[in-house]
């Protein structure tokens, strides 16, 4: 063969590999998320459809289009007070509305944006991985363990969380180019140093947790990790000014810290906030290394009533990463416990969400390389032999692929589920005998907490507008009533609903609503409540929460704009005719 030919082939030598693993990382995602392809919007989802498509593309308005209108913009209801929450993520937000405007506004194709993002995280993780030492079969390996884990599951398949996918990947970027800086010379370390500080200030106009970087830089400097430290004090001296001027930027954009409300954010003043930061950072250890499922408002509850399992298993991964951080003090592989922990950090005071496991997931990623790269290196005379510990080592990455892939299956299938809940919801309001007109008031009894967005769900469906939505009575379970309940109408304005087994205000619903309003039940007996043109009576109550309540109308249902829809132990929304 020719030298030209060989200079022509050898590319394509190179090529091939790289070929063979972006598509076995592409199909592996493909057939654990491919499903979402076809889930369309889902709670968060629509807001942020309205708000883009209504803003422009300033960094002011893309800013603006940053909010979640919870209660009193989105839905109304007497038993919370007025909630909006705010974020500063413009480059985001700026992504989103352009992937949307390019695709004709479709839902489907930004779902296949968020596979798209993901396969780009998973291969940018498989990078840093061989940058750490890893070979490339177990770089491989661990980054397709990353793409199945179930604790990703949201994150991927939730349009809404798209996100956390953007501030990964550009830290993961903003990585790579520091570790190449580090062993660079002061001629060549320029360029990458300055290619580090962009993705940084991309992965700051995305979301709010980027802002740890230059904390997980400096402990991985602090470290002592080789080699040496020249010419990088005025790079972390970058990174930290380059976060003052997007905290400026935020508090000027959003008119000040912007800091939401209980229970999304528990504030650092409060009595309770070490305690709560500290059961959050188990919980979320627990979710990456033991797939537990993380669940909103409920899940640390139930684990924290169970102090033996939840923190013994605790106690375990803890000095688990302990020793890893001993065993590589001075070793970049302490990236993985760093960074693990770190990028927890920002979102502990919030309340628990399954995407917030993402961007930790890296450390998780890089811990799990270190534990398969000592297995495959022990010394121990027991597993001497090479052929019997490399069987046992791919024995042991078989039975985590087979877990993750099953259990991302059933949260894939859990998500499914409450998306079919919103949509059985705003189908029934859509095919009722008399469906909603434009400025209509629809009244709820019995809502579940997953149709929260039935206002803004309905308009988008129907292309109505000015709608109110307002609930009278939450479903005390989030996917709707199990137990019976009744409704009995007492004169033209007036209706009283009544519960058997289950209780108003119980549960999730009930930890909502005592940490917005402070108090322990929305409304106490003898105490009656107006909200715009309803007042609210208690009938019945017991420990366990509110059995009955009154409602009054300021004007007669039947002669009003007004709907009104009862959920029940067979349907979410059936409209009521006074």
């Amino acid at each position: 063969m020719s030298p030209k030919a060989l200079q022509v082939g050898t590319p394509t030598r190179r090529l091939a590999p790289r070929f063979a693993i972006l598509l076995s990382l592409a199909l592996l995602i493909a057939v654990h998320h491919g499903r979402s392809i076809g889930y369309g919007l889902f709670m968060d989802d629509y807001a942020h459809f309205r708000q883009l498509q209504e803003c422009g593309w300033s960094i002011g308005e893309l800013a603006a289009a940053c909010r979640l209108e919870l209660v009193g913009g989105i839905l109304e209801t007497w038993s919370m007070p007025d909630i909006t929450l705010r974020f500063f993520r413009p480059l985001a937000f700026g992504l989103m509305k352009l992937t949307y405007s390019l695709c004709g506004w479709n839902p489907g194709v930004m779902h296949v944006a968020s596979l798209v993002w993901h396969l780009a995280v998973t291969l940018l993780l498989m990078s840093l991985l061989r940058r750490l030492g890893a070979t490339a079969g177990l770089s491989w390996t661990v980054s397709a363990l990353f793409a199945i884990h179930p604790a990703h599951v949201a994150t991927v398949q939730w349009i809404a969380a798209q996100s956390e996918l953007m501030v990964t990947a550009f830290l993961l970027s903003a990585t790579l180019c520091y570790l190449n800086a580090r062993e660079r010379s002061a001629d060549g370390r320029i360029r990458w140093i300055l290619s580090s500080i962009a993705f940084f200030i991309l992965a700051l106009g995305c979301r709010e947790n980027a802002i740890v970087f230059p904390l997980l830089v400096a402990a991985l400097e602090i470290s002592g990790a080789r080699p040496g430290r020249r010419g990088r004090i005025g790079y972390l001296v970058a990174l930290v000014a380059a976060a003052i001027i997007y905290l400026a930027l935020r508090s000027y954009y959003l008119g000040g810290i912007a800091l939401p409300p209980r229970p999304y954010v528990v504030p650092p003043g409060a009595p309770d906030f070490l305690p709560f930061v500290a059961n959050k950072l188990c919980y979320y250890l627990l979710g990456e290394f033991l797939l537990v499922p993380c669940v909103p408002l409920s899940g640390l509850s139930y684990l924290t009533a169970h102090p033996a399992a939840f923190y013994g298993s605790s106690a375990v991964i803890i000095i688990l990463l302990l020793t890893a951080c001993i065993r590589h003090l001075r070793r970049l592989e302490l990236l993985g416990p760093i960074w693990l922990v770190v990028s927890m950090a920002p979102v502990l005071p919030a309340f628990e969400s399954p995407h917030h496991l993402y961007l930790p997931g890296i450390g998780w990623a890089i811990v799990i390389m270190i534990v398969l790269r000592a297995f495959g290196r022990a010394r121990n005379a027991r597993f001497q032999a090479r052929r019997p510990r490399k069987a046992l080592m791919l024995g042991c990455i078989t039975a985590m692929a087979v877990v993750f892939s099953g259990v991302t299956f059933f949260y894939g299938l859990a998500l499914d589920t409450a998306q079919s809940v919103e949509d059985r919801i705003v189908d029934e309001v859509v095919s009722s005998p008399s469906p909603p007109r434009n400025g209509d008031t629809l009244y709820f009894l019995n809502l579940p907490l997953i149709g929260h967005y039935v206002r803004l769900a309905v308009e988008h469906e129907t292309g109505v507008r000015g709608l109110r939505a307002v609930v009278l009575t939450w479903s005390p379970r989030v996917l709707g009533m199990a137990t019976p309940a009744e409704w009995t109408p007492v004169n033209e304005r007036t209706i009283e609903v009544r519960i058997a087994g289950d209780r108003y205000f119980s549960g999730p619903i009930g930890v909502l609503v005592a940490q917005t309003s402070g108090r322990s039940r929305p409304i106490d007996p003898r105490e009656t409540l107006r909200h715009n043109g309803v007042t609210v009576e208690l009938i019945e109550a017991d420990q366990r929460g509110i059995a009955a309540l009154r409602f009054t109308f300021d004007q007669p249902l039947g002669t009003s704009a007004a709907r009104l829809y009862w959920g029940s132990t067979v349907r979410w929304a059936t409209p009521i005719e006074p």
